[in-house]
């Protein structure tokens, strides 16, 4: 029987292991920077948490949830996105007890039952953050200043950051009238999906791959909004271009989920020549008081590792890096097996070697010593140790350059700062 992954799943290989790790290593020197604090939540939470936290009539919760029954009964599901975990956590711990205000980033995968296509997965993983306890438009601006300096630090090419304001609980339901108005005149028009949106949440029709690009003449949530969210929205934006902030104001632009209020943003970059989102977030003031928590204000975002890996890659001409510089330990002889493997073990440890970015391999020291050089050319590496009887007694190495074939005998002591030469 022969065994696949499944459907919507994909095995990170070495090599892509290696790039995800770079951009993993670029967040978090990021929101190091920007005070940020690692949190790790289980891959599962109760399914009525994300009812609550999604709103019932949001794709992710209609149609793409993993939702399952323990064997007790419990009602769980597979997150589908990291926000809702991280509020939870936040609110059963205490957490704005401990501090006036709470920075913490995740990563982690992610499990939607989408159907899959190029960049889109059923299991995929993200890096997200999230800010607790500051209302003023500064942490709008910071969210946004950390999202632009992340993408900036991966140098990935032409991204976009567009933000828009959705409003708050005061000015939305007006947009949200004028908006239904105007699909009312276009429900012969509108797909399956949105003629029921429109009844339920309008704003998701503008979310609508289909619909949401074709509508012209659509009501703009900017000219609807309250005196409160309009100094919001303009001292962000504000803030955000002092500090050097780049971005494309989307009045249309809005997000999936019902959580969100006030700011919301996303980042596009083109991946095999078609726009795609790469990070999305914003601000949502009532989460965490709707899931028991205290009246607290907050905001983040999340992107996608498989489509900003991609979006790196391209944008590193070459193909991205992967291992570092290697070096090959062979024996040349069974007597000096116990001789090559201490010298194996001891170069793995030396700190220089690791600072250099050197990594050491070997081991297969019962092969002869052209098999061992074959191996050593298969795994890349750029040199080889050779340890032989003669090595020994005069205290040497053979070392050997496996791109141009020649070789030299060095003093043992010379070997680390030969590597790095």
């Amino acid at each position: 029987m022969k065994f696949q992954s499944v459907r919507g799943t994909h095995d990170i290989l070495p090599a892509e292991a290696a790039q995800f790790h770079q951009v993993e290593s670029a967040a978090r020197n990021v929101f190091e920077r920007f005070g940020f604090e690692e949190i790790r939540t289980p891959t599962f939470e109760s399914l009525s948490l994300f009812h609550r936290s999604l709103g019932e009539t949001t794709d992710v919760v209609e149609k793409e949830m993993y939702a399952f029954e323990d064997r007790g009964g419990r009602k769980l599901a597979l997150r589908p996105e990291g926000t809702a975990g991280v509020v939870r956590a936040f609110v059963e711990h205490h957490l704005d007890q401990i501090r006036p205000f709470c920075k913490l980033f995740y990563i982690g995968p992610m499990y939607r039952a989408e159907r899959p296509q190029a960049g889109r997965y059923r299991e995929f993983w993200q890096i997200g953050a999230e800010s607790f306890g500051n209302a003023s438009p500064a942490a709008d601006a910071e969210t946004l200043l950390l999202v632009q300096t992340l993408f900036d630090s991966l140098k990935i090419k032409d991204f976009q950051l567009k933000i828009n304001s959705l409003g708050d609980e005061k000015c939305r339901p007006l947009y949200r009238r004028a908006l239904t108005e105007f699909l009312e005149k276009e429900k012969s028009n509108l797909c399956e999906d949105c003629r029921r949106r429109m009844v339920i949440n309008p704003l998701r029709v503008l979310d609508c791959k289909i619909d949401g690009p074709r509508l012209g003449g659509l009501p703009t949530v900017d000219a609807y909004w309250c005196d409160e969210c309009r100094s919001h929205f303009d001292s962000t934006r504000n803030l955000f271009e002092k500090a050097g902030g780049r971005f494309v104001f989307v009045p249309k632009l809005v997000r999936g989920l019902d959580y969100y209020s006030r700011t919301v943003f996303e980042v596009t970059a083109d991946i095999s020549g078609a726009q795609d989102a790469l990070a999305a977030g914003g601000r949502y003031d009532g989460l965490v008081k709707d899931i028991g928590g205290p009246n607290m204000p907050a905001l983040g975002f999340a992107l996608g590792m498989e489509r900003t890996v991609e979006a790196w890659k391209a944008s590193q001409g070459e193909s991205a890096p992967g291992r570092h510089r290697l070096v090959f330990i062979a024996a040349q002889a069974p007597e000096v097996i116990a001789e090559a493997f201490q010298l194996l073990e001891e170069l793995r440890l030396d700190q220089v070697l690791r600072d250099a970015s050197i990594d050491i391999e070997g081991g297969f020291f019962e092969k002869k010593l052209g098999a061992q050089l074959s191996i050593a050319d298969r795994l890349g590496a750029s040199h080889c140790v050779i340890v032989g009887q003669d090595e020994i007694r005069s205290n040497e190495v053979t070392l050997r350059s496996l791109k141009t074939s020649s070789q030299e005998r060095i003093p043992r002591a010379r070997l680390i700062s030969r590597l790095i030469e």
